[in-house]
Formats: structure tokens, C-alpha cells, sequence
């Protein structure tokens, strides 16, 4: 079953991400190349935090990472093990119980929806089409 999300949705979506996040304290948010990109400049203007698009320099510091959805975890678990990412904090709109990273923050569990992003084809497949 197919979920699609429109802009308000994500707006909504990324108020509640924000609010669960302004208690803490980062140099920066990086958005992971894609649907987390489009999340990062959104929680970037929010949270009133620099916008990077690389994590040079970004050792021993304390940033968020983001990303629209923590399905299966392996783009998320790329990045956890990156030296440089060891101070990041991860979170996600969506989370999915299989994923093998559990972001520290998400809006909501994914379930067995495939869910469609504003940024993404109505006609999209269910598979991570960067990937075929």
C-alpha cells in the first residue's frame, strides 16, 4: 500500500521533528544526498543552523545528520561508520523496525506502507530506485 505525503504533511512532519530536536545544540545539519537534503534545508530554516553539504572538517563536533526515512539502515549505517560522524546525531521522518539503524530521533514508525514524498514520482516503484 502506497502513502502519499504532500508538502503540508512534510511541514507538519518536520515542526514535530524540530520540536523534538530544539532542546539540543548543533554547529551544522547535514542532509543525506536526496530526500534528506530536502529535510535538512527545512530543519536548517527552523532550527535557525548552518546548512552543510559535506562533513569535511566536521570531526569532534556536534551536528545532525538527517534523512527522510530509516528503512532498511544502510545509508544511515554508511555514515555511523564514518571516523567524522561519531559526534553526529541522526534523525529521520520515518522509521522502519527492520532498518538496521535506529535514528536517535523519527517522527513515526513506517509500517508495512511504502510511503511517496513530495519530492519523489507518484509512479514509484518500491524499491530504492538509486539502487537499480
Amino acid at each position: 500500500m502506497k502513502v502519499f505525503y504532500n508538502w503540508e504533511d512534510i511541514d507538519g512532519r518536520v515542526n514535530d521533528l524540530c520540536q523534538r530536536l530544539k532542546h539540543e545544540s548543533f554547529e551544522a545539519v547535514y542532509g543525506v544526498p536526496r530526500g534528506g537534503l530536502i529535510v535538512a534545508v527545512l530543519v536548517s530554516h527552523k532550527l535557525g543552523i548552518p546548512l552543510i553539504t559535506s562533513l569535511r572538517d566536521m570531526y569532534g563536533k556536534k551536528f545532525l545528520v538527517v534523512d527522510d526515512i530509516a528503512d532498511t539502515g544502510r545509508t544511515l549505517e554508511k555514515l555511523k561508520r564514518l571516523e567524522v560522524c561519531s559526534g553526529a546525531t541522526f534523525a529521520t521522518l520515518d522509521y522502519h523496525k527492520q532498518s538496521s539503524v535506529v535514528p536517535d530521533y523519527w517522527i513515526s514508525e513506517k509500517g508495512d506502507k511504502w510511503i511517496v514524498y513530495p519530492w519523489e514520482r507518484e509512479d514509484s516503484e518500491e524499491i530504492q530506485d538509486y539502487l537499480v
